[in-house]
């Protein structure tokens, strides 16, 4: 793929969809008590958000829970799903994070400053809440921890450093280097940097796809704020004026390369947003779609809180969480083979992938259920004895409701035509007879 001759700058994490600039707040009803995660601290006591997650009721997770917990299987069991973010909090109970590496000044394990990769981390994997809510997607997978920024807006007088190419270079090398080691079957990386003119960036991506791991990305968020270096590309004021042919998959990565799983976002759950082009470029690269709006995740302080705006960064997680849970249902799958049951039970239609939603939004109990057979290297065909037998079926014939009363007619009508001939042929006889 040819990369882009855009500077080595990293672009801002709230274009993959950070959450990180204030947007105007959404109208929306509760079901419970909740917790906006942007407005928590770490000095907020932690609380449980009471609410429903909305993308997991849209992705219809409990069928998806109630199937798994049939066959005994716990969703996400033994993967582990890299995040290669701002760190993770270690303060909540309810998702297991196990130590990767920092690619920062700031060690693990401590206080992260930016909450993201937490949110992101809970989304992918935090367990039920009290009272039996489900959380993230896949509760029985593991985090690992790559921390490659600390913050979106980093407070440089103590040492901290935002989203940098050559970092998530280096964690993408890490990742690849332990998957076998951590047994890492996903690795997340809900976040966009512009490539080094080198090439370094690529070859990471290709040693984490060569170590056969699922490599995921967001799409791309559309900028609103004109500091975003994608302003004068992507900007509209109102989120709809997009130019024609708008395609950002040579300005987001790693989701332009073709060997990431790219990830967009819908807006359904929500009302601010309407036009998902209000919230997402259009993007060629874009593989998947995921609902992301009203989502519950872990807070910074340990609690549970609400992520009310719809972010690709967001669906990337939730996508990432259906990876490992595929993984752990089908360990015998390659990477590409779980890839290939995603895309090929979304929505959408194969042969026309769109720029907001690729193949369509993702469909977990059929991506689970449907006895799909791919190849090592993620085909699915269809066979020629399938093919000729589609096309040689013939629509079934309508049913003729009068045929019984139309076959007696036909045999009443040929009975009483016999007894006429007869008459008129016995009709002289008689005749004479009677003379």
């Amino acid at each position: 793929m040819q990369l882009s001759t855009l500077p080595a700058l990293a672009l801002a994490a709230v274009l993959a969809g950070s959450g990180l600039v204030a947007l105007p707040a959404p109208t929306y009803a509760a079901d419970g008590d909740y917790f906006l995660c942007d407005d928590l601290t770490l000095d907020d006591p932690p609380g449980t958000d009471d609410s429903d997650s909305v993308p997991l009721g849209l992705l219809g997770m409990d069928r998806v829970y109630d199937y798994l917990d049939s066959l005994g299987e716990k969703p996400g069991a033994g993967v582990g799903v890299a995040v290669l973010d701002a760190g993770v909090s270690r303060r909540s109970n309810l998702m297991t994070v196990v130590d990767g590496m920092s690619f920062t000044s700031k060690p693990l394990g401590t206080d992260p400053a930016d909450p993201h990769g937490t949110e992101v981390a809970g989304l992918i994997a935090a367990g039920a809440r009290p009272g039996g809510k489900p959380t993230g997607i896949a509760p029985g997978a593991r985090i690992i921890d790559v921390k490659v920024f600390d913050a979106d807006q980093p407070d440089q007088s103590s040492g901290e450093v935002g989203v940098s190419t050559p970092a998530l270079i280096s964690g993408l090398n890490w990742v690849a280097d332990n998957a076998r080691r951590l047994d890492i079957g996903v690795a997340n990386v809900s976040l966009a940097v512009t490539p080094d003119l080198d090439g370094r960036l690529e070859r990471a991506v290709r040693r984490v796809v060569a170590a056969d791991v699922v490599l995921v990305a967001s799409s791309g968020n559309r900028p609103r704020d004109e500091a975003d270096e994608l302003w004068e590309a992507f900007n509209s004021d109102t989120g709809t004026e997009v130019g024609p042919g708008e395609d950002a998959a040579k300005f987001v990565w790693p989701a332009g390369y073709s060997d990431v799983l790219a990830v967009s976002t819908t807006t359904a759950g929500q009302d601010q947003y309407p036009d998902p082009k209000q919230i997402v470029v259009a993007n060629s690269q874009t593989d998947v779609a995921a609902p992301s709006a009203m989502s519950v995740s872990v807070a910074l302080n340990g609690g549970t809180c609400r992520l009310a705006e719809p972010a690709t960064s967001y669906s990337a997680a939730e996508v990432s969480g259906l990876v490992a849970l595929l993984r752990a249902h089908f360990p015998k799958d390659t990477a590409a083979q779980v890839v290939a049951r995603l895309e090929r039970t979304a929505d959408g239609t194969l042969d026309v992938p769109t720029t907001l939603q690729g193949k369509g939004v993702v469909q977990p109990f059929e991506a689970l259920t449907r006895p799909l057979h791919p190849t090592r290297g993620g085909a699915v065909t269809t066979t020629a004895q399938q093919t000729e037998r589609i096309r040689a079926s013939a629509p079934a014939a309508e049913k003729d409701v009068l045929a019984g009363t139309r076959h007696d007619a036909v045999w009443w009508g040929l009975l009483g035509g016999g007894v006429l001939v007869l008459a008129l042929l016995l009709r002289p006889v008689l005749a004479r007879r009677r003379d």
